[in-house]
């Protein structure tokens, strides 16, 4: 049978249209925003967004390690290639032993230089040791000792600024929890800001212990805060994150190895009121610091550390830049004798 004119001309046309549908690339699959702040409409827009979430997995657990400090773990983030790690400040710290109170322990002074296990996601483990720390705002530093596996670098992460991390924005958490397990990666863990104020971010990723110290990421890849406790009354979801822009204010400081926010060391010793005399002591606190170190009355400290001390208040300028914990070398002039002792500096009763 023939078709009239009309008919063939729809029919070919359709055939037309088909032929070409067929032959036409597929449309590109909708890229997720790493700023956006929405759920997610439709399938292909929650596919977009577990392919971001994959890529910033991919790209960023590679330096994403674990810490073993003590008898403690932790978590950190490589962020330069010659190893240096942001990680919190309870991660690196040391606490008293036999612990038997309901609350936790207060943390000892800290000790910038101590030893710290680095263990890779291939398991790997690396020495490193501690720098600095700021124990009021969790942040502190370590550094990996030993060469990179890739021409002595490391894998590491760029830090942002998190000030511009938007509040409802998504983003990744890594880290260990539990503290790491044989043939397990760093664990992904994906969530949305709740706030971002000066000193702290919210978060509702689910972080537990071991994860401390781990790297919150934005979906670009950038490391925007570390993991430092959950919020009262311990919900799982409800997390804070020390942000980067902490680290950045005292960056020069905890790469230098200095505990940024401890407490003046205290001496025990006594000096003439004339701050312009020599710092000769006029006493000498009975089980303080200064006798423990083995000074004694009448003795006449010449130098700190390596600095040439001349008066009283020269003595003093040093001591307001010395921390509780801190070691200090002090040279002192004893009749015709001249002795060296180290001072650990106490705190102040």
């Amino acid at each position: 049978m023939t078709l009239p004119r009309s008919a063939r001309w729809v029919a070919c046309t359709g055939l037309l249209v088909a032929v070409l549908s067929a032959a036409a690339p597929a449309a590109d699959p909708p890229k997720w925003d790493p700023t956006r702040t929405t759920n997610p409409d439709d399938v292909a827009e929650l596919k977009a967004l577990q392919s971001a979430v994959k890529t910033v997995v991919d790209k960023c657990a590679p330096a994403t390690v674990a810490l073993s400090y003590g008898q403690g773990h932790g978590s950190g983030v490589i962020v330069s290639e010659d190893g240096l790690i942001l990680t919190a400040a309870h991660v690196i710290r040391d606490y008293p032993e036999n612990w038997n109170k309901k609350y936790d322990p207060p943390p000892l002074p800290f000790v910038t230089g101590k030893k710290v296990l680095v263990m890779m996601p291939d398991e790997k483990i690396y020495a490193g040791k501690t720098l600095g720390i700021n124990g009021e705002y969790d942040t502190g530093m370590v550094q990996i000792t030993e060469k990179g596996p890739n021409n002595g670098k490391w894998p590491f992460c760029p830090v942002a600024k998190s000030g511009d991390v938007k509040k409802q924005q998504w983003v990744v958490a890594l880290g260990h929890p539990d503290g790491p397990k044989e043939g397990r990666s760093p664990v992904a863990r994906l969530g949305r800001v709740y706030a971002n104020s000066s000193g702290f971010l919210r978060t509702d990723c689910t972080i537990v212990g071991g994860d401390s110290g781990g790297p919150l990421f934005d979906l670009n890849g950038n490391v925007i805060g570390i993991h430092s406790r959950m919020v009262f009354p311990f919900t799982l979801a409800h997390n804070i994150h020390a942000p980067t822009d902490d680290f950045k204010r005292d960056w020069d400081k905890l790469l230098a190895g200095d505990w940024v926010d401890a407490p003046n060391g205290y001496f025990g010793v006594v000096f003439p009121k004339d701050d312009k005399d020599d710092a000769w002591l006029t006493e000498v606190e009975k089980n303080g610091p200064a006798e423990k170190a083995g000074l004694k009355p009448g003795d006449t400290i010449t130098k700190f550390n390596n600095t040439v001390i001349k008066s009283v208040k020269e003595f003093r300028q040093q001591m307001e830049k010395a921390h509780q914990g801190e070691k200090v070398k002090i040279t002192a002039r004893r009749g015709t004798e001249i002795v060296e002792v180290t001072v650990t500096l106490g705190k102040r009763p």
